[in-house]
């Protein structure tokens, strides 16, 4: 069996041109959904689609960016669909796993997919060494001074509660009272 998805980013989008691309190589079934292309799991209707497809079946989309935004997330899709010996195609790109050069080309891709993401851990472990050589600080910023803890403490023994007083400085509760914990440390050194 042959079955479709389709998916656009947004609800304003529109699937049409998908699904007729879709029927016309043949989808009987056709999964379709207005979602974010970030994550597998946040899109059902793709789930679906792999939870629905059987051994000798082919899962069709038009372009891979329909099923997937990144190569590692491709690859999962692809390895599930391996495992239950689904077949994949991309009508676009002449992606097919039925035939060895598409899952060459599936291959090619996982491959520079890993050297990219090295790349990018590697510049990123640089630009954090270079910052901190030129005494970039990382992490968050202090919120609050020693005068704002001050007042904070005289509120708290007016009898203000302290969730209300966290949102008094825009704080998060827990935050409050890690400053006041803190302040009253520094004051007993």
């Amino acid at each position: 069996m042959l079955v479709g998805y389709a998916r656009v980013s947004t609800i304003g989008q529109n699937l049409t041109s998908q699904i007729e691309a879709l029927k016309k190589v043949g989808c009987e079934k056709i999964f379709q959904e207005k979602k974010s292309g970030t994550k597998t799991y946040n899109r059902p209707e793709l789930q679906n689609a792999i939870d629905y497809v059987r051994e000798g079946d082919t899962l069709i989309v038009t372009r891979l960016d329909r099923c997937s935004r990144n190569v590692k997330d491709l690859h999962q899709i692809i390895e599930t669909l391996n495992t239950k010996k689904v077949n994949f195609k991309c009508t676009e790109q002449e992606i097919d796993t039925s035939t060895s050069s598409g899952r060459l080309m599936i291959g090619l891709l996982s491959i520079v997919s890993a050297f990219e993401t090295d790349l990018r851990d590697e510049r990123q472990a640089d630009g954090i060494a270079s910052a901190k050589k030129r005494g970039v600080k990382f992490g968050h910023a202090f919120k609050l001074t020693d005068d704002d803890v001050i007042a904070i403490m005289k509120l708290q023994q007016s009898g203000m509660f302290n969730q209300d007083i966290a949102n008094k400085f825009n704080i998060g509760r827990s935050t409050l009272l890690r400053y006041v914990s803190d302040f009253k440390k520094k004051q007993i050194l």
